[in-house]
């Protein structure tokens, strides 16, 4: 993407590709209308170049033989008030194969360029209509697996990160500039900042940066889901559970233990937390290869668990599968789920308690889905631990990118501090403030190699 040139128009198709009611085909660029003038046939005989600027009209793409692809809406969207600061034309005509890509193939053949993946998005950033932390979160956005996990990305893109980011780094390089005016012009008549207002001013800077990394852990949850993995002994109820928290009929279940032989993953959105929840074989001594396999891609599954729900059957005692598993698992994060409270009940929740001490333990019959909504609370209670209290209209990170830079300003702007406190020379002092807002810098991309902004924008999809 690094050769890329704003001034060829380029053109993508924006939906994706299937039978739908819609597809769209983009073109953004500055020969955007003349192409569009030569392909478009509206009812009342004229061209998009005449168009007013978000209007949209009915009427037929043609190719060059007058031939009649498809009828459409087409969208005027005039440069400087769009997505990428160009002229932009958006073509929605019937979804499918067939006319997405004879429509394409017409606007390249008559000079678009196919757009490479997010360069849509690089134009808009790179035009000046939004910084890179909210071209980022477009694809947050596009991605976001719950409603509070778009609520945060649209956040971001609404610039509020990028408004913060900023105002540190004028903070900083005011200092800096002061710092650097007392180096070069050590005679002149400067006002001295001293060491404790210039404290005062780093402290305050660290405890926003402070409060940006607190909210990490949030973050980390909001975009990257909860693994979870429903574990136990066989025929307690693991498959149930898994279709009781889906509310389908996902796995097989059958009185027969044994009859999950492969973990089966699924994603699902908890109160918010998208969690990726994964129903594993039940763990007891395998009697062949394929239950040996089952066994050990269950235990693997445990071990990268962020969550572990232990099924036990609470119609019997623990027996010694249950109490190897509870050996195997008793480090990690642990609901114990009691199932089958249907039935009359002899697991011992004092023995429970005294085994994995302080883990919550929810009774359910997975079967009939009651207790379903009270392991729902208990995960999103021990998930969040308190950190929702937090507003969610304010700004938390949630970028890996951006946690690296952020951790790294912290790391300067403490090295800053204790430079002032051993007395250091102001040289020193200097360095860490200009390193703490160029790593600011590259946040919003005020100060970033292409090959990074080419990265970045990979990872969208063509049409953005």
């Amino acid at each position: 993407m690094g050769n890329i040139s704003l001034d060829d128009t380029i053109v993508a198709i924006s939906t994706a590709i299937g039978q739908a009611g819609i597809g769209i085909v983009r073109m953004s660029g500055r020969d955007s209308l003349r192409i569009a003038d030569r392909i478009f046939m509206s009812k009342d005989g004229n061209k998009p170049s005449v168009f007013k600027t978000y209007t949209t009209h009915y009427g037929y793409i043609a190719d060059e033989n007058k031939e009649t692809i498809d009828e459409v809406i087409l969208t005027v969207m005039r440069a400087p008030k769009s997505y990428t600061k160009e002229d932009i034309v958006e073509i929605n005509c019937h979804s499918g194969i067939v006319p997405l890509k004879k429509i394409l193939d017409l606007t390249v053949r008559l000079g678009a360029r196919i757009a490479q993946p997010g360069e849509f998005t690089k134009r808009a950033f790179l035009n000046g209509r939004i910084d890179l932390s909210q071209a980022e979160a477009v694809l947050d956005i596009v991605a976001a697996k719950t409603d509070l996990s778009l609520k945060v990305a649209f956040r971001q893109l609404e610039g509020e990160f990028g408004k913060r980011v900023k105002a540190l780094k004028e903070e900083l390089l005011s200092i800096y500039a002061h710092l650097e005016a007392l180096i070069d012009f050590p005679e002149e008549d400067i006002e001295i900042l001293r060491d404790k207002e210039i404290m005062e001013r780093l402290e305050k800077i660290s405890m926003e940066i402070k409060s940006l990394l607190d909210s990490t852990e949030t973050g980390k949850v909001l975009r990257d889901g909860i693994k979870t993995v429903i574990c136990g002994s066989p025929n307690v109820g693991k498959s149930s559970l898994l279709n009781a928290l889906l509310k389908e009929e996902r796995a097989i279940v059958t009185p027969i233990p044994g009859t999950t032989r492969d973990t089966i993953e699924e994603a699902l959105n908890i109160k918010g937390i998208p969690v990726n929840i994964i129903d594993t074989a039940g763990i007891a001594k395998p009697k062949d290869y394929i239950e040996s396999c089952g066994v050990e891609r269950s235990q693997k599954a445990i071990i990268e668990a962020d969550l572990v729900l232990f099924v036990i059957d609470g119609s019997r005692e623990l027996i010694k599968e249950d109490l190897k598993i509870i050996e195997n698992i008793k480090e990690k994060t642990i609901i114990i789920v009691k199932n089958k409270i249907d039935l009359e009940q002899k697991t011992s929740e004092k023995e429970l308690k005294t085994l994995l001490p302080e883990k919550a333990i929810v009774k359910t019959c997975a079967i009939t889905s009651e207790g379903i909504g009270d392991l729902e609370d208990t995960i999103s209670s021990l998930i969040w631990k308190g950190r929702l209290n937090q507003s969610l209209d304010e700004v938390i990170l949630s970028n890996a990118r951006h946690i690296s830079l952020i951790k790294e300003v912290y790391k300067e702007i403490k090295e800053a501090t204790l430079s002032i406190k051993k007395c250091l020379p102001l040289e020193i002092i200097a360095v860490s403030l200009r390193s703490a807002a160029d790593y600011l810098s590259k946040i919003t991309g005020d100060k970033i190699s292409e090959a990074l902004l080419d990265r970045i924008f990979s990872e969208f999809c063509i049409g953005k």
